[in-house]
């Protein structure tokens, strides 16, 4: 992957989509395939659902009521920081 975007990501999925559906894949080319395409998915999928936390918590820190409030350092705000962009 060239940098960690989403939009990476998605790329990536796609092309592995690509890959599974040419008409010339040898069977063992397929199941090399489908192997790598079930851990590119899980591993992307661990990146959606930390993404998803990251926005949360920024959505949680736009809302504060307390102008003290903070967040863990681990999820990339820190007092009047907006989330980092990638």
């Amino acid at each position: 992957m060239a940098s960690n975007r989403l939009e990476d990501l998605n790329d990536l999925l796609f092309n592995e989509l690509t890959r599974l559906d040419r008409d010339d894949i040898k069977p063992e080319e397929l199941s090399h395939e489908i192997g790598r395409a079930k851990a590119m998915a899980e591993v992307g999928n661990t990146i959606i659902n930390n993404a998803n936390t990251v926005l949360k918590a920024a959505e949680i820190y736009d809302r504060r009521v307390d102008s003290n409030m903070t967040l863990p350092h681990m999820i990339g705000i820190n007092g009047d920081d907006k989330p980092k962009a990638k």
